[in-house]
């Protein structure tokens, strides 16, 4: 039952003119009782059909947080489709009524066209990092009703006597991919001036042991590539998780391993070092109790019992526990001194379902999130006392399936079946971080992949951070040539693929088109069938890269005798055709361009 209302929608009020929505106050409802807070809300417009709102609740004596939403409503004839930052499934997009689809913890909302432009995206943003709050999308009649539940169904167990939550909402007709990102910049701008202070391009690309590890290649044999690996312009070295198996490093005990049984790992250390290549390593079963010893030390401080690796789940809770977890990769990090260390399965922290507390056995948290947020602040600062510019993995979260808590988790991946789910990700990771995209998808290369398929598989990744996995020794010749030909294009045009406007294409596709747009080149990347329309002029390089399945691509010509000068290129690198196409009428034309390489129109 709605107890406060504390102000009608005046639908009118948003109105488009001159492309222009104005928004004010009367546009807000809060629904739900607020006592015992006094609300202050105000409108306050940042730029043209762009506007932010500020609310805040004050109690005269600490209180517990109200349960409470706020709405607005949007012209529901204006949205064909949603996209939802925290959506995942078969796809990242919705189409209309899938309302149920858009309620999400912390998520960006956008509301578009068919072709792809923004009508409304919309996130909020609060000291909690919005943790106790749910966005959502429900329809009234011609309406779409956009709002924010605070506080129903996991709130804050502290008494409070101030909140302050602040909402943007953006109106501008612009590709949906630039709202959402400057939304997410406006969302998360602390940690984006963080990475802009400490983001360092210069180890990629990387190479990873996640292939040749799962496929028991001894640990040696690996650091014998290392000098070849250098050949293809890797610049650091990630080593998967699977070492410690291959070491027999004694893991969840009070710290304790036979240093003998790491001289291999030592030798990859010296061997990197030496060749002034970047070593990280990924270290993550500490996070969990699976040792006997560690089993009886924290009897009943567990979330819960994992099936079927048949190990408890530490609880972050404790303070012990905390400090167990902390000095078990300190005692490591500080023997062995990698350039940093890749963090996982912390999703495994949170419990399947709400904890009841009870039964204390002396917790100083109640909430598993903030636990987990001290946990990551000691582990930093412990291995910064180590060493200061210790890399402690990405800043930002991860889109994808299970992936919205802390730090982004990294996947491998062989075949190209996966390649779509995987553009899907790499897309919604970049949109929204830009640059700082902490897209690391591993992509493994198996001696028998199609060299044509080596390219297809790298052409799913390249507009984020290249991560390769393979074992050079059982490849055949064409796939090094691929693979070498394929990361020093990504070297050479990086400055365009990371760092230049950002337009995917088509959601509701699953981005069969992806432009990137510098000022000294652009580059279209096609996955499916799709019509390019050729400039006028060509004023810079353009490529077009097929990645496609098939050979043919559309063009699509504005003017007649218009002359390109082109080159067309091979999935190795290799030139196989040149000329001037000279078109004689206003019309479509279709290219031949190899499976998975590209043309490029020259300038004029």
């Amino acid at each position: 039952m709605i107890i406060l209302i504390l102000a009608f929608f005046a639908f009118a009020n948003i109105v488009q003119g001159q492309n222009e929505y104005h928004f004010d106050e009367s546009d807000i409802t809060i629904e739900g009782s607020l006592r015992p807070f006094m609300p202050t809300i105000s409108v306050e417009q940042i730029s043209m059909s762009r506007y932010q709102v500020y609310f805040a609740l004050h109690s005269s004596a600490p209180s517990q947080l109200p349960d409470f939403s706020m709405t607005f409503k949007f012209p529901k004839s204006k949205i064909n489709q949603l996209w939802n930052s925290q959506t995942w499934s078969n796809k990242s997009y919705f189409s209309l009524p899938s309302y149920d689809r858009a309620t999400a913890d912390f998520s960006i909302i956008s509301g578009l066209t068919l072709n792809d432009q923004n009508q409304i995206t919309f996130t909020c943003s609060d000291r909690f990092d919005m943790r106790f709050s749910t966005t959502f999308v429900k329809e009234q009649n011609d309406t779409l009703e956009f709002g924010v539940t605070f506080f129903e169904d996991n709130p804050p167990r502290s008494s409070m006597q101030d909140y302050v939550a602040q909402i943007l909402i953006d109106f501008r007709n612009i590709h949906f991919s630039q709202a959402v990102y400057e939304a997410s910049k406006w969302r998360f701008q602390k940690v984006f001036n963080y990475a802009a202070l400490k983001s360092n391009r210069s180890v990629a690309p990387v190479y990873s042991t996640w292939y040749p590890m799962h496929r028991g290649i001894p640990l040696e044999n690996i650091s014998r590539e290392l000098d070849s690996l250098k050949t293809f312009g890797f610049k650091s070295i990630l080593i998967d998780d699977s070492w410690r198996s291959l070491v027999k490093l004694k893991v969840d005990t009070v710290y304790d391993y036979e240093k003998a049984d790491l001289k291999n790992l030592k030798l990859l250390i010296e061997k990197s070092n030496a060749m002034d290549m970047k070593l990280y390593l990924w270290y993550s079963l500490p996070f969990m109790g699976g040792n006997p010893v560690i089993t009886k030390k924290f009897k009943g401080k567990y979330l819960r019992y994992k099936d079927p690796q048949q190990i408890y789940v530490l609880d972050p809770r404790y303070l012990d526990v905390r400090n167990h977890l902390v000095s078990t990769y300190y005692n490591f990090y500080k023997d062995w001194l990698f350039d940093g260390i890749w963090f996982d399965f912390i999703s495994n922290f949170y419990p399947d379902e709400p904890i009841v507390v009870s039964e204390d056995l002396g917790r100083d948290f109640t909430d598993v999130q903030l636990a987990v947020d001290s946990l990551m602040a000691g582990m930093v600062s412990r291995l910064q006392s180590v060493n200061p510019n210790v890399f402690m993995g990405q800043e930002f979260n991860s889109v994808g399936p299970d992936q919205n808590h802390d730090r982004n988790f990294i996947v491998g991946f062989v075949g190209v079946d996966g390649t779509k789910l995987i553009r899907e990700k790499m897309v919604n990771n970049r949109i929204l971080y830009g640059r700082y995209t902490p897209f690391m998808e591993i992509m493994g290369v198996h001696p028998r992949d199609k060299s044509e398929d080596v390219a297809r598989k790298f052409q799913s990744i390249m507009f984020g951070n290249p991560h390769l996995s393979f074992f050079t020794t059982t490849l055949p010749d064409d796939a090094k040539q691929t693979i070498r030909f394929w990361l020093n294009y990504w070297k050479e045009n990086h400055e365009v693929l990371m760092e230049s406007d950002f337009e995917p294409q088509k959601v509701a596709n699953m981005y069969p088109v992806i432009k990137v747009k510098g000022d000294e080149k652009i580059i279209y990347a096609l996955y499916g069938n799709y019509t390019l329309s050729l400039p006028l002029v060509v004023d810079r390089p353009i490529d077009v890269i097929n990645s496609k399945e098939t050979t043919q691509v559309q063009f699509l010509v504005n003017e007649d005798g218009n002359t390109y000068k082109y080159e067309i290129f091979n999935h190795l690198g290799d030139m196989v055709e040149q000329g001037d196409l000279k078109v004689k009428r206003k019309n479509s034309i279709q290219i031949e361009i190899p499976e998975a390489g590209f043309i490029r129109f020259l300038p004029n």
